[in-house]
């Protein structure tokens, strides 16, 4: 009995150090590349290619540095896809960029990574409305792009910022918020900024009252507010907003587009969204915004 138990033992640590070597030898496969795909069999970066033959350069300006997502990760899916990267962080109080020096660390940071030689495109994006007289004007003019969107909308009884997109949200009277709504759609819309994010976004209470809600007379207001301080709207990979009147109109009315992921994590993206509406708009070079030294 002695010998089977000792037989036992010698077996046990012959399989424990032949796992253990096999542990030591295997090959460590790299984390996988923040990848944007299509539904499609048609590989990304031929469709990006026959676009860029027609003049049309695509720019995803909407790359959150966030949930794993960094800007050598925004590098990585550039060379991957052909479309060009713009990365930037939230700024005000409560949010990653809080304040001047916290953005001015970001933008050096982030200059030093290169995309096909050139430093990346970098932004940020605006929640608090007096966000313009918190940044300093010269940190303020080293960025290429302001995004903003309609998501937070005045405070509640306590000075809290009101989410829209949270589950505790409510309306009662949806034409009263509607008015309420357009007014701060105006105040967005009168400040410095270069994108507007989900355009006619709806909170959940009321999305169901699109129609009725974003009538087209306050479609072309915004629209028109947009044009004339050559704001552009942005056409989102994971968002509805705004749906296919409304980009329809601004088409018409002579609105420059910009495409974004808005992305939470550095997991792939499908943008077919973009590729559609690029269909459906019948988009050229013209039609989409690029930043002046681009031009």
């Amino acid at each position: 009995m002695f010998r089977v138990f000792f037989s036992l033992i010698i077996l046990f640590l012959l399989v424990s150090s032949s796992l253990a070597a096999e542990r030591r030898n295997a090959t460590v496969l790299p984390p996988s590349p923040p990848m944007l795909i299509r539904n499609t069999s048609v590989p990304l970066a031929d469709l990006v290619q026959e676009m860029q033959s027609r003049g049309i350069v695509l720019y995803d300006y909407h790359i959150h540095l966030r949930g794993g997502m960094t800007a050598e990760k925004a590098v990585q899916r550039q060379e991957l896809s052909g479309i060009r990267s713009g990365v930037l962080e939230n700024f005000g109080r409560d949010w990653p960029l809080s304040d001047n020096e916290k953005l001015r660390t970001f933008i050096e940071d982030t200059r030093k990574v290169r995309a096909d030689g050139e430093p990346l495109k970098i932004g940020i994006q605006v929640n608090d409305r007096n966000w313009s007289t918190k940044i300093d004007p010269e940190l303020f003019h080293t960025l290429d792009y302001i995004l903003a969107d309609t998501m937070i909308m005045g405070v509640d009884p306590n000075g809290k910022p009101q989410k829209l997109w949270l589950d505790d949200y409510i309306i009662d009277d949806p034409e009263l918020w509607m008015h309420r709504y357009m007014d701060h759609n105006r105040q967005v819309l009168g400040e410095p900024i270069s994108i507007l994010a989900n355009p006619t976004y709806l909170p959940k209470p009321v999305e169901h009252l699109y129609d009725q809600l974003w009538t087209e007379e306050r479609m072309k207001e915004i629209i028109q507010l947009a044009v004339r301080k050559n704001i552009a709207i942005e056409i989102q990979a994971g968002s509805d907003f705004p749906n296919l009147k409304f980009l329809k109109l601004a088409k018409e009315h002579g609105t420059k587009f910009s495409f974004g992921v808005n992305n939470i994590d550095d997991q792939p993206r499908l943008v077919d969204r973009w590729f559609k509406m690029i269909d459906e708009l019948k988009l050229e070079k013209d039609d989409l915004w690029q930043m002046e030294n681009d031009k």
